[in-house]
């Protein structure tokens, strides 16, 4: 046998021990609860997700897995204690764009977390669709009238959100970037506050989560002109994108995905990542989303660990695009 062949030969024969205690690890764990933590009140779509998922989890793990609700700050809260948990696959957090968003609008001189230093991707579950909506007194019947009318009037049309920072006020940042227009911003204290004024046709439009918007719509108090992500809603097959409609590339979705602390073993990572996706690949799951107004979209963590330091990144332009508004 040559020195190199058995030079190899003892590497792997060395490495035999470890090997085999990773590939065990998972399966002494769990040996207590699994909690998983939501910045966000009880009874939210975010919350309702984590509670399914919770109860497929304790049946195929075969322990109990507790939801813990943190709204404080819009959420910072449970961020920060999930950025700060052991990591050792007993502490979980179902994130949103707060994941992204939040460090960026602190005004500490170091942000309270990372998204890419201090978690680790282990799945997603859905992608949560926004629409841009108009009152149904409105005179705009398509995306690209809006568009067109706030190119004319530049600064006169105005849009309304629930804050700096939320989804709909960075949703609409972008769409008057891209589009190169100028509707003024409208903040409020609550959604129903920012979605009632568009109702009434005091505001001109908003940018909102579907669960918020699509029964107003069905109901003839508010009309949906497109929907910000790649592909169309199921429910609504004949509203187009914004890209089909109006803005070529335009993008706002945003995502539930599952993380845990840094620095959590990948074994682990990968067992919860299985069993997570395979509960969101049932059709139960659907039928759930369906409700909830939720697209399933499973993609566990291999595939999902690439992608948050890009959304990282395109959340931070976007960011970067409200602060110069």
């Amino acid at each position: 046998m040559t020195v190199p062949a058995r030079r190899s030969l003892l590497k792997a024969a060395a490495a035999l021990p470890l090997l085999g205690a990773r590939a065990a690890f998972p399966q002494q764990y769990p040996s207590r609860p699994i909690k998983i933590i939501v910045p966000a009140s009880a009874g939210t779509s975010i919350d309702a997700a984590a509670r399914y998922i919770a109860d497929a989890l304790a049946k195929q793990l075969n322990t109990s897995v507790v939801v813990d609700n943190r709204p404080g700050a819009g959420g910072l809260l449970g961020y920060q204690a999930a950025a700060k948990a052991t990591p050792d696959g007993y502490t979980i957090i179902i994130t949103g764009l707060p994941l992204y968003v939040l460090p960026l609008f602190s005004e500490s001189a170091v942000p309270p977390f990372d998204a890419v230093r201090d978690f680790t991707a282990v799945a997603r579950v859905v992608r949560v669709p926004l629409a841009i909506v108009v009152g149904s007194d409105s005179p705009f019947r398509t995306m690209g009238e809006l568009v067109q009318e706030m190119r004319s009037k530049p600064g006169e049309l105005t849009y309304s959100s629930q804050g700096v920072g939320s989804t709909a006020h960075l949703c609409s940042v972008l769409l008057n970037d891209m589009s190169k227009t100028n509707a003024r911003h409208i903040g409020y204290k609550e959604t129903t506050m920012a979605v009632t004024d568009v109702v009434g046709s005091r505001i001109s439009f908003t940018c909102q989560g579907s669960a918020g918007v699509l029964p107003l719509h069905q109901a003839g108090k508010l009309r949906i002109l497109a929907v910000t992500g790649a592909k169309r809603w199921e429910a609504l097959p004949d509203v187009p994108t914004v890209t089909e409609s109006a803005v070529p590339g335009f993008d706002a979705s945003s995502q539930l995905d599952f993380m845990a602390p840094a620095h959590t073993p990948e074994p682990i990572v990968q067992l919860l990542s299985q069993h997570i996706v395979e509960a969101a690949q049932s059709p139960q799951f659907k039928e759930f989303c369906t409700k909830q107004v939720l697209f399933p979209d499973p993609v566990g963590a291999t595939a999902l660990a690439p992608e948050i330091p890009r959304e990282a990144a395109r959340w931070k332009k976007i960011v970067q695009l409200a602060r110069n508004a």
